[in-house]
């Protein structure tokens, strides 16, 4: 499998800068064969990126991989034909009033995939930076860290 390491395709590290696009976009080289794609040292970030099968997202020690605090800048990505999305979240209007699609928002989504890795080595983050909805469940709560549904072979291991 091929790797990627995302600062060798325009990612800058410790940037305040939103780089949602550009991280998809090495993500998205794993389209065709899979991979595993590098979040070097450094913070990094991001708001809805989306994980495709066979690619494993590997987070160095000391890298920090930050959703944004704006609830606006993420997708809420389609649901692929034939997978079924397996939950209760079409009640959330019912308790929230809230659109159930909303409820799906996240830093790292994955809908039908299979075999995907987040991997992290001691020090490396994943955070949501406490991205708060006044429209989101309970008047509060935001988007996700990680969404997967309907994935199989997953693993997540190592980073906080």
């Amino acid at each position: 499998m091929r790797t990627y390491r995302i600062t060798d395709y325009g990612v800058v590290p410790n940037s305040t800068a939103l780089q949602t696009s550009q991280i998809q976009a090495v993500l998205d080289l794993c389209l065709k064969g899979g991979g595993t794609v590098i979040i070097p040292r450094g913070r990094f970030y991001t708001a809805a990126l989306y994980m495709h099968s066979d690619t494993t997202l590997y987070l160095e020690r000391g890298a920090e991989l930050y959703g944004s605090d704006n609830c606006d800048d993420y997708e809420v990505f389609a649901i692929p034909a034939g997978v079924e999305m397996r939950s209760d979240m079409e009640l959330i209007t019912q308790y929230y009033g809230t659109p159930w699609e909303t409820y799906r928002r996240a830093i790292i989504s994955a809908y039908g995939e299979k075999n995907l890795s987040i991997i992290g080595e001691a020090g490396a983050v994943i955070d949501g930076a406490n991205c708060y909805d006044p429209d989101g469940e309970e008047g509060y709560r935001g988007p996700h860290a990680i969404f997967f549904s309907c994935c199989e072979n997953v693993l997540f291991e190592g980073y906080t």
